[in-house]
């Protein structure tokens, strides 16, 4: 009997289901956060009133993209992340988050709250993956997730344009909210990637210094190239300049860095930044046979190291004597090979970065033309 009967029992179990199950039409599957503040001091806390953007993928109707937009923004204020999170249960399918792919923290909030603070519940929530992207935005971040006609959510394009690092080195490496969340605990300061809301789309615009846990400074997509020339991380770029008034573009190839750092009797900090790079002439507008003469391009190599030793040295100036902010991580070299000096001066870097001996030598090999001169 007792064996009759195990079937029914075992069935009974395995099509019960879960009693605390939720439909996945009945969750907001939360893609994107934004982060911005307002001038309304909150009385609970103290402080600015905090607004959160919550960018949510919709379903479409009739499987047709192009008839509805394919996400959803719900904007919610209040005096912590965490109890606007759970006040979006107020007016909404409560949020899931995930598949969070970027935080976007607005201007205003990041230049007045201590970034720290602001991340704190987001590092905290287990919900949510410390692989997803932080940005600052130029102004409010809800428009930069606000854009009108787009055919994919904001924050998929967002997501896929810092990986357009290897086509241009105005992009950074992508970083992670894990890794802004240690960066956070250290004193040294450090760069995120910058956005704008440009007409109807988004751009990478540049990218903020943050010193102090705060964004105070920023730094222009030029200035991020020249910053690039000085780490040695780069991935891809074209330089433009002329020879005998001509335009050329030179399409960055392989670049190696050597970083050597030193520290004189007198205590005062000495770096030398070496940096190699070979690429292509991928267009040149002289377009006689003299212009693949060793000769002249030879030249134009020179030329292309006086627009990178320029382009760099500019940046680092802006660095050393306006802003006073290591962001190109030149205490990592003296943390690794002078650790007693870093453990002794590690919480005053950033000045002692400011005065600093750092020369700068670059050298450019064109090692490719294209087709040109091939027959």
């Amino acid at each position: 009997m007792t064996k009759k009967c195990l079937p029914v029992i075992m069935a009974i179990f395995l099509l019960c289901g879960c009693t605390n199950h939720r439909n996945i039409e009945q969750l907001a599957l939360v893609i994107g956060v934004a982060m911005d503040i307002t001038s309304k001091i909150e009385p609970k806390t103290g402080k600015n009133q905090l607004v959160l953007t919550h960018q949510t993928l919709t379903e479409t109707e009739s499987g047709n993209m192009s008839s509805s937009i394919p996400y959803k923004n719900i904007t919610t204020a209040g005096p912590t992340i965490h109890e606007i999170t759970r006040n979006i249960s107020l007016k909404s399918d409560p949020i899931y988050s995930q598949h969070q792919r970027a935080l976007l923290i607005g201007e205003k909030a990041s230049k007045t709250i201590p970034l720290d603070a602001l991340i704190n519940q987001f590092v905290r929530d287990n919900e949510i993956r410390r692989s997803s992207l932080a940005f600052v935005t130029k102004g409010d971040a809800k428009n930069v997730l606000t854009i009108q006609g787009m055919s994919v959510p904001p924050v998929n394009l967002i997501y896929e344009l810092v990986y357009n690092k290897f086509k241009t080195n105005k992009i950074l490496n992508p970083l992670t909210m894990g890794e802004l969340s240690a960066k956070l605990k250290t004193d040294q300061s450090f760069l995120i990637q910058r956005l704008s809301k440009i007409k109807n789309s988004v751009e990478i615009d540049g990218a903020a210094i943050i010193k102090d846990k705060k964004a105070k400074f920023t730094l222009t997509q030029h200035q991020v190239e020249g910053l690039t020339w000085l780490t040695g991380n780069i991935k891809g770029g074209i330089i433009y300049g002329k020879h005998r008034s001509y335009p050329f573009s030179y399409e960055i190839g392989d670049v190696q860095q050597d970083v050597k750092a030193r520290i004189d009797s007198n205590h005062s900090v000495h770096f030398d930044i070496n940096v190699q790079t070979s690429g292509r002439l991928s267009e040149d507008w002289e377009t006689s046979k003299q212009a693949l003469a060793a000769s002249n391009v030879k030249n134009t190599e020179k030329k292309i190291e006086k627009i990178i030793r320029k382009d760099a040295e500019k940046t680092l100036r802006l660095l050393q004597n306006n802003y006073k902010a290591d962001v190109i991580d030149l205490h990592d070299y003296v943390r690794i090979h002078h650790p007693h000096f870093w453990k002794k001066h590690q919480h005053e870097w950033d000045e002692i970065f400011s005065q600093s001996t750092i020369d700068y030598h670059v050298q450019v090999q064109i090692k490719d033309f294209g087709t040109q001169g091939r027959d």
